[in-house]
């Protein structure tokens, strides 16, 4: 048989992913995004979202891996695996090579050395050299075992239930738990509870609690104390997080204030406990695992500065002093229930911090770690000696975006809006302007979630008709920025405001911090913002997340740029128990998007973080929860 490599380059390479055309044998490799078996049989065959479907798909494989997918038991998981394997075999499909062994050499002055089977697949972190031993700076060695980190946005308290930003998700888990957790990889595990289980048909799930549980102040955990956490998380109106704990039974009786008791909520015994459904939600154990719908204490109605103050929880750290919107101080919970965590005494958040501030901070020891650095200095830090060994990275579950007010306002015209979004080059503003710390989106879901379609191509050409109609007179636009595209991101808002002005449109900021930002996003209804640059991080591990944006009700955009036919799609998502459909309803609202230019998906964050070389313990998280900061520890 006579063979030709019909894509000698990368870039060819990499084109055959989608195109098949022509190609009769594909030999390649892949590597984990995620560990997990999926990564490795739905990820790449699955004949709707596979990586190489168009090579492979199959309807009986399809089965296979959908099923296994959805099965919370590790051993039927692993036979359902096995069955997929015996299938390509016996199809004839696929055949299997050879599994990489990776290795290292070090010569005789390094000490330390460990490597992974997935990332970070070296403990830059750990390793010593015999002729200079990494020693802790005199600030961190005075703190004694005191771990040090700059936020720059603000967090002015500490409520769980009022959770919403990245310095929530950062600051809030190491103080509060929930009962499952996301460990990164879309992998909800259980956490306060021992173990669960779905009962009829998924619209029941029942909890059992671990025996050892503590709060800060002594108390033990019971169900009871559940029950009242949601119950004050589906009252409280201040609450942006309430809505998603909807499909509870009951729970829509106490949104509209018309109830107190959240019927669905039933207690065996104080530690198990049963909570139903109106309708099946497959991803109901990833909502739990949002720090909003953290376990307080029954009776909690008061957050103060400190644990003695009533800001309780179960976390690993507990809270010493906090000022609100500039600095929380924690301390070691030394009845946490993880034996041997937390590692360090005492571990402080200092907010507002510029990325100038934390970077100079950074260098002289005062900061333990740092990050949302300014790209240019971020990529020569990694180029220093003595911090490139502590630079870490893992793609983040978080969408930076433009989004217009298709409701109100000179936007409300689609020619315009399809103006402003065929002029943003996103790849090219992406790349030369945050580099390697971000990956130009190609939807608003980003990797790693059901919805997402890594080969779509979401770009339209501007027709004449549209290329005609751009504004005679200037048009000033209103807009609120997320305060990072005034500081580590301000090149790319500068280029997405210039190429706005080559069609006459200009913009004019009405916020420049945080709360004002908070405050401008809220008044969104009124018709006063025309444009929002914004972010949205995944409260929980799954696509409904970020479709939930859009909701008219509760949705951050839904009053921008909302609608009845995304709001109808977001509630079959919620209901739907197969991937395959999950798949393409998300795929649906996606498509809305890019048809009606309701927001234009800027970039996926990298994010990073770069540690001292005594801090050792670092694993960032593709999840919610990026760093278990009770890992950490201050090496001698």
């Amino acid at each position: 048989m006579k063979v030709e490599v019909a894509t000698p380059t990368m870039a060819s390479y990499l084109e055959s992913f989608q195109n098949s055309a022509g190609i009769d044998l594909f030999i390649g490799r892949w590597n984990a995004d995620y560990d997990d078996p999926d990564d490795f049989t739905y990820g790449l065959f699955h004949s709707h979202v596979g990586i190489y479907r168009a090579y492979i798909s199959s309807t009986e494989g399809d089965q296979i891996l959908e099923e296994a997918r959805t099965e919370s038991r590790p051993a039927v998981r692993a036979s359902l695996y096995r069955k997929y394997e015996s299938f390509l075999q016996e199809s004839g499909m696929v055949l299997s090579l050879f599994h990489d062994v990776d290795y290292r050499l070090a010569n005789s002055k390094v000490l330390g050395l460990t490597l992974r089977g997935s990332a970070p697949y070296v403990n830059y972190a750990e390793i010593g050299k015999l002729e200079s031993v990494a020693k802790a700076t005199d600030a961190l060695r005075a703190g004694g075992g005191t771990i040090e980190v700059p936020i720059t946005g603000t967090l002015h308290r500490l409520d769980p239930s009022l959770a919403s930003t990245v310095e929530d998700a950062e600051v809030l888990p190491s103080i509060f738990e929930t009962l499952t957790r996301d460990v990164g990889g879309a992998r909800i595990v259980p956490w306060l509870a021992t173990d669960f289980r779905s009962e009829q048909g998924g619209k029941s799930y029942r909890f059992r609690l671990r025996d050892d549980l503590r709060f800060h102040d002594g108390r033990k955990l019971t169900a009871r104390d559940v029950r009242y956490s949601f119950e004050r998380l589906l009252l409280n109106p201040d609450s942006t997080a309430r809505f998603f704990y909807s499909p509870i039974r009951g729970a829509k009786a106490l949104l509209n204030a018309e109830a107190s008791d959240l019927a669905g909520f039933r207690i065996q015994s104080a530690d198990e406990f049963t909570i139903e459904l109106d309708e099946p939600v497959s991803f109901f154990p990833a909502l739990i695992s949002y720090h909003a719908a953290a376990i307080v204490p029954e009776g909690s109605d008061k957050f103060g500065g400190s644990w003695q103050e009533g800001c309780v929880g179960t976390g690993p750290f507990r809270v010493v002093k906090f000022e609100p919107g500039v600095r929380v101080e924690l301390e070691r919970n030394k009845t946490y229930w993880r034996s041997g965590y937390p590692k360090v005494e005492r571990l402080n958040f200092s907010f507002g911090v510029a990325p100038a501030d934390s970077l100079s901070q950074f260098r002289a020891g005062r900061f333990s770690l740092v990050s949302d650095l300014l790209p240019a200095d971020a990529e020569a830090l990694r180029r220093e000696p003595e911090f490139a060994s502590g630079y870490h990275e893992i793609p983040r579950l978080i969408t930076y975006y433009v989004a217009f007010n298709s409701h109100h306002g000179p936007l409300k015209d689609k020619r315009l809006r399809q103006i402003l979004a065929q002029s943003i080059d996103v790849a090219t503003m992406v790349r030369q302007t945050l580099g390697r710390l971000a990956v130009p989106a190609q939807g608003l879901i980003p990797p790693g979630l059901l919805g997402h379609d890594s080969t779509y191509a979401p770009r339209m050409p501007l027709t004449s008709e549209s290329a005609a109609e751009k504004p005679g007179a200037e048009i000033e636009l209103t807009a609120v920025l997320n305060p990072v595209f005034f500081g580590e991101y301000a090149a790319l808002s500068r280029e997405i405001s210039r190429s706005f002005h080559e069609h006459k449109v200009a913009i004019r900021p009405v916020n420049k911090t945080i709360d004002e930002w908070l405050e401008a996003v809220a008044a969104i209804g009124e018709g006063s913002v025309d444009v929002v640059l914004g972010r949205w991080a995944a409260d929980y591990p799954d696509a409904d997340t970020f479709a939930n944006i859009l909701a008219t009700k509760e949705g951050l955009l839904g009053r921008l740029c909302g609608s009845t036919e995304v709001d109808r799609l977001i509630a079959r998502g919620r209901s739907e128990t197969s991937p395959a459909a999950r798949h393409a309803i998300y795929r649906q609202i996606e498509e809305i998007i890019t048809r009606d230019r309701l927001l234009v998906p800027l970039f996926h964050e990298q994010t990073y973080r770069f540690t001292r070389p005594e801090v050792e313990g670092l694993s960032l998280s593709y999840g919610v929860i990026t760093v278990d900061y009770a890992s950490l520890r201050i090496g001698s």
